[in-house]
């Protein structure tokens, strides 16, 4: 499945009655997708989510933001969670990969994949359906008090059906690079170059790919306290 940017769909009509002005807006608006999509060629198959060229595909939705810093992307947290989603959606099953990194040890976010359009939910803030739609991969060296590994860097958050490896995370101000794939309900995540857990989802109320009728999409956390920062952000369709 091909990825469907927002600037994919144009109403090419409104405002232009007259058939040569609508031809001419026709080919503008043609040569402008075209020009997207070739910005967003990554190679290998792969398309540009973030490459530092700009969020125009970008959103954010609770608490704090995202900040674009020469070529790379930085946390500016708030006093709850926040969600920086990209509003491409995603190709039903896929491989994403992505670079991060944090200033200190007890610097903590994390990658969603597959959550629905975020909406409110019961706790009112729209980046927890996320959470409970979606599935994160965690970005964090301490995990919460008390956590075990389901928890931490490199796990699939808070679910136990995981097969675990050990990650091998690099120190802080060191990029790391994150490879997460998705291909029905099997998800397999890449720490550095080595697996670091695989997980099949049992849960038919969440983490489902994309339709036409109801697309999916991976995001960024923003999570309090925390200064993380993300560069070459790339997807690649799956068969």
């Amino acid at each position: 499945m091909a990825l469907l940017a927002d600037s994919d769909c144009v109403d090419l009509t409104v405002g232009a009655p007259d058939p040569e002005r609508g031809a001419a807006a026709f080919r503008a608006a043609a040569v402008a997708v075209a020009r997207d999509r070739q910005r967003r060629d990554a190679g290998d198959g792969f398309q540009w989510l973030f490459n530092g060229d700009g969020v125009t595909h970008w959103a954010t939705v609770g608490a704090g933001t995202f900040v674009m810093v020469d070529d790379r992307l930085e946390s500016v947290p708030a006093d709850d969670l926040g969600l920086f989603w990209c509003t491409i959606p995603a190709p039903a099953n896929f491989l994403l990969r992505l670079q991060w990194l944090r200033w200190r040890q007890e610097d903590a976010s994390g990658v969603f994949v597959r959550f629905p359009h975020p909406e409110p939910c019961s706790e009112g803030n729209p980046a927890f359906s996320a959470i409970y739609r979606g599935f994160e991969v965690q970005i964090d060296e301490l995990g919460l008090p008390g956590a075990s590994a389901i928890h931490r860097t490199g796990a699939i958050f808070g679910q136990r059906d995981q097969r675990l490896r050990p990650p091998k995370t690099r120190p802080p101000a060191e990029w790391n690079d994150l490879e997460i794939a998705v291909r029905g309900q099997s998800y397999v995540v890449r720490l550095n170059g080595e697996v670091s857990t695989e997980f099949e989802n049992r849960d038919p109320a969440r983490g489902l790919p994309t339709t036409r009728m109801a697309p999916s999409y991976i995001g960024l956390q923003i999570s309090p306290g925390s200064r993380v920062a993300f560069r070459r952000i790339a997807i690649k369709a799956l068969p």
